[in-house]
């Protein structure tokens, strides 16, 4: 129980549901005067895996002082995250599927590195401006080899990983001069994983990317 709560909060990791299945929005019973100032809120969702009965994940709320737009141009540019984002080594582009456009859903792949644990991983981005979210999964090793036929060079994710997937949307916030800003990350391992393993990625928390991009788009840092 313990791990699967720690997994549900790991951040750069993201996540585990069927891709697509996530519910537009989800409504959480939130604190208006922690949400006013500026407080991370973390809650507890259950979902429905098929074939795997019922799964919680947790997920983050916070309030950044930008509107919608600005936060989404920073979570739109994922070749940057690195700059700022506690953990992460790098994401990268490396295969535009779909251009983002304002009323089209994009879809990018992805590759990103954590710091320590070195571990690697190619995610499936989908990019839904008109909605201001996104959704990812982690790109299987049977996907990977079959864009590798068509010369599409990715590299195989870290053995450890088994599942990555998630969601983030953006909702505006007194008249649209702030953001409502939430984040709902997973990740699924094969075996037991060493305590090591487990404080590394502790320090790549939803706690601690949320805060990170809520500090990119109020500071520039």
């Amino acid at each position: 129980m313990k791990k699967s709560l720690l997994f549900s909060i790991i951040l750069i990791l993201i996540a585990a549901l069927a891709y697509g299945a996530e519910p537009q929005k989800v409504n959480f019973n939130i604190d208006k005067a922690k949400l006013e100032s500026g407080t991370l809120q973390v809650f507890e969702e259950n979902y429905v895996v098929e074939g795997k009965g019922q799964k919680k994940r947790a997920v983050g709320i916070i309030l950044i002082n930008a509107p919608p737009a600005k936060v989404w141009d920073v979570l739109e540019n994922w070749d940057v995250m690195g700059e700022f984002v506690p953990g992460l080594s790098y994401y990268k582009t490396v295969h535009v599927i779909k251009p983002i456009g304002k009323d089209d859903i994009g879809e990018t792949l992805i590759e990103g590195k954590l710091s320590f644990p070195p571990i690697r991983y190619t995610l499936d981005v989908k990019f839904d401006k008109a909605n201001l979210r996104q959704d990812w999964r982690m790109v299987t090793e049977k996907e990977i080899a079959s864009y590798n036929a068509k010369q599409e060079v990715l590299k195989s994710n870290s053995s450890m990983i088994k599942s990555i997937e998630g969601y983030e949307y953006l909702e505006p916030y007194n008249n649209g001069s702030q953001t409502v800003y939430t984040y709902a990350p997973i990740i699924e391992t094969f075996g037991a994983v060493p305590n090591f393993v487990d404080r590394a990625l502790t320090k790549n928390t939803l706690s601690g990317y949320v805060k990170s991009v809520k500090k990119r788009v109020e500071t520039g840092k």
